[in-house]
C-alpha cells in the first residue's frame, strides 16, 4: 500500500487490545486508501489520528475511546441491548458501541473529536461478535439464525455500519487533513464493484424423477391454481422436454456475460454422497466432462458441503475432488451458509483457500459483518486477522424469492437491488451478487433471470467494475493492509 499515503496512527491502549484497534484501522484505512503507520504510547510527533484515553495531544482527529471496551472482549459477553446507541447520520440511524451520547462530531479549531467509538464498534460487528457469543453457549454447526442478530433486532440489515463509519472518518479528515483524501476507486476507474458468482446446486434438476413428480403436483392442485398450474404443465412440456438441458442453460449465462463483458465465478460441489442424488452430480462422468468442457477457463470455487466448514479432512477431500478435475481451487463458499465464524476461517486458513464468501444471511439481504468491502476477519482466540479474505456475500436470488425468506415479486426484488447499487455507488464500495443457476430457469422462476441482466445493466450505468471474485481477491491483495 506504499502508493497510498501514509497516515500516522498514536494508539495508547492496552497492549491486548492493540491488535484489535490495529485490525481495524488497518480495515478504514484500506477502505479509504490510506496507508497505517502505527506508533504508540502517550504522545508522539507528526500524528495524524490519536486513539485513546481523553489527552490534550495536539492532534488533527480524535477517536473517543472508553476504557470499558477493551476490557468488555476479553470478558467475551453480549454487548447490553439497551446500551446501543442511534445517531441520524445522513438521513440513516446509525448504531453506536461504547460511545457517547449527543452530536457525532465535535469541533475545535485545529482539530475534529469524533465522540463515538467507531473502532471498538466496527470491531463487534466486524467479527460478528454477537453471534460468536451466542454461539459459545451451545454447539452450532448449521446456519446463523438471523432473528438472533442486532441487525435484525435493530433493523439495519441492509445498512453497511462499518462503511458508514469509514465515511465519519472521512469527514472528519475533509477538515483536518483533506491531503489524505483519495478517489476509492475500483479498477482504476470504476466508482464501485459488483461481485457474481453462481452456486450450482443441481446439474439436473429435472432428474430422478422430477418432471414427472412436478406434474403430478401441478395436476393435484390445478383446481387452486389453474392458471400457475397450466403454465407449468405446458412450460414444462416443451422446455423440458425438447428445449432444456444443463448444458443449454449454462452455457446462456456464460454467453450473455461475454456478452456484456463480464466474467463470474462457479461454486460447486466436491460431495459425491448427498441425500439428493441430483447433487452428486461430480460423481457422474458425464456431468463431469460437461462442467470441465464448460467452465474449464472459468473462474471455479469450491462450493463445500456443509460439514466441509466443520472438518478439514472433508474439506481437503472435496478440495482434491475439484482439483483431480484440473480446477484451480481458491475461493470457498458453504452449501446452505453453514459457516461458523471462528472455526470455519481456521480450517479454511489452514487449507489454503485464499477467500471466502459465504458471510451472509439467508432469511435476509444485506451486511451480516456490517460491512460490505472485503476484509480479512478476525481470529479472537490468537488475536490477529486471519488469511482467507472474506468477500461478503450480500445478496442470494434464493433469499428475494423464496416465501421462507423475504418472498419479494421480481419487480421488488429489482428495486432492492437498485437501493443496493445506489448505497454501492454513494459509499464507492462493493456489492456481491449469488444467482443459481436454476434461477435462470424461465418456467419455474419467470422473471428471475431477468432481475440479474437488470440489475447488471444498472450497475453498469453507475459506473460499477462488474468482475469475478477472484478478481476482487487480486485487486485486495494489490493494495494489501
Amino acid at each position: 500500500m506504499e502508493r497510498y499515503p501514509n497516515i500516522i496512527i498514536l494508539l495508547n491502549l492496552p497492549q491486548h487490545y492493540i491488535p484489535k484497534a490495529e485490525f481495524v484501522l488497518r480495515t478504514f484505512c484500506y477502505i479509504l486508501r490510506l496507508n497505517p503507520k502505527f506508533v504508540y504510547g502517550s504522545g508522539h510527533e507528526g500524528v495524524h489520528l490519536y486513539y485513546g484515553p481523553y489527552s490534550a495531544i495536539d492532534c488533527p482527529i480524535k477517536i473517543h475511546y472508553d476504557g470499558y471496551s477493551s476490557e468488555f472482549f476479553e470478558r467475551r459477553e453480549l454487548y447490553p441491548l439497551e446500551k446501543v446507541n442511534f445517531c441520524l447520520y445522513h438521513k440513516e440511524y446509525i448504531p453506536f458501541l461504547f460511545s457517547l451520547n449527543g452530536a457525532i462530531f465535535s469541533f475545535k479549531p485545529e482539530s475534529v473529536m469524533i465522540r463515538k467509538d467507531i473502532v471498538a464498534s466496527a470491531f463487534y460487528f466486524l467479527t460478528c461478535w454477537h453471534e460468536y457469543i451466542l454461539g459459545q453457549r451451545g454447539e452450532r454447526r448449521g446456519r446463523v439464525d438471523f432473528r438472533q442478530s442486532l441487525q435484525y433486532r435493530w433493523d439495519f440489515t441492509d445498512v453497511p455500519v462499518v462503511d458508514v463509519y469509514c465515511q465519519m472518518l472521512l469527514f472528519a479528515m475533509g477538515i483536518q487533513l483533506p491531503q489524505f483524501i483519495r478517489e476509492i476507486n475500483w479498477n482504476q476507474t470504476k466508482r464501485f464493484s459488483i461481485s457474481i458468482s453462481h452456486d450450482i446446486d443441481y446439474w439436473d434438476y429435472w432428474a430422478a424423477g422430477q418432471k414427472m413428480e412436478t406434474f403430478k403436483y401441478n395436476l393435484r392442485t390445478f383446481h387452486k391454481r389453474p392458471l400457475n398450474a397450466a403454465y407449468k404443465m405446458i412450460g414444462h412440456a416443451l422446455h423440458k422436454n425438447l428445449i432444456h438441458n444443463p448444458q443449454h442453460l449454462i452455457r446462456n449465462i456464460l454467453r450473455h456475460e461475454h456478452k456484456r463483458g463480464v466474467r463470474s465465478t462457479w461454486f460447486i460441489f466436491g460431495k459425491d454422497d448427498y441425500e439428493d442424488a441430483r447433487q452428486n452430480y461430480i460423481a457422474d462422468a458425464s456431468s463431469r466432462e460437461q462442467l470441465q468442457s464448460l467452465l474449464a477457463d472459468q473462474d471455479v470455487g469450491l462450493h463445500g458441503s456443509p460439514e466441509s466448514a466443520f472438518d478439514a479432512q472433508i474439506l481437503k477431500k472435496e478440495m482434491d475432488c475439484l482439483v483431480s478435475l484440473g480446477f484451480r481451487i481458491s475461493g470457498y463458499r458453504s452449501h446452505y451458509l453453514h459457516f461458523d465464524y471462528q472455526k470455519s476461517f481456521a480450517i479454511l486458513e489452514d487449507s489454503g483457500i485464499l477467500y471466502d464468501s459465504t458471510l451472509g444471511y439467508w432469511e435476509n439481504i444485506g451486511f451480516r459483518a456490517g460491512i460490505s468491502f472485503p476484509f480479512y476477519p478476525f481470529n479472537i482466540a490468537q488475536n490477529r486477522p486471519f488469511r482467507v479474505l472474506e468477500i461478503p456475500l450480500i445478496v442470494m436470488d434464493t433469499t428475494l424469492l423464496s416465501g421462507k425468506a423475504m418472498n419479494l415479486s421480481p419487480r421488488s426484488a429489482g428495486l432492492a437491488l437498485r437501493r443496493l447499487i445506489n448505497i454501492a455507488a454513494r459509499y464507492q464500495s462493493h456489492l456481491s451478487l449469488l444467482w443459481h443457476n436454476t434461477t435462470f430457469d424461465p418456467i419455474d422462476y419467470p422473471l428471475w433471470g431477468k432481475v440479474y441482466w437488470k440489475t447488471l445493466r444498472y450497475a453498469e450505468k453507475k459506473n460499477g467494475w462488474i468482475t469475478y471474485l477472484q478478481d476482487i481477491y487480486e485487486e485486495q491483495v494489490t493494495d494489501s493492509y
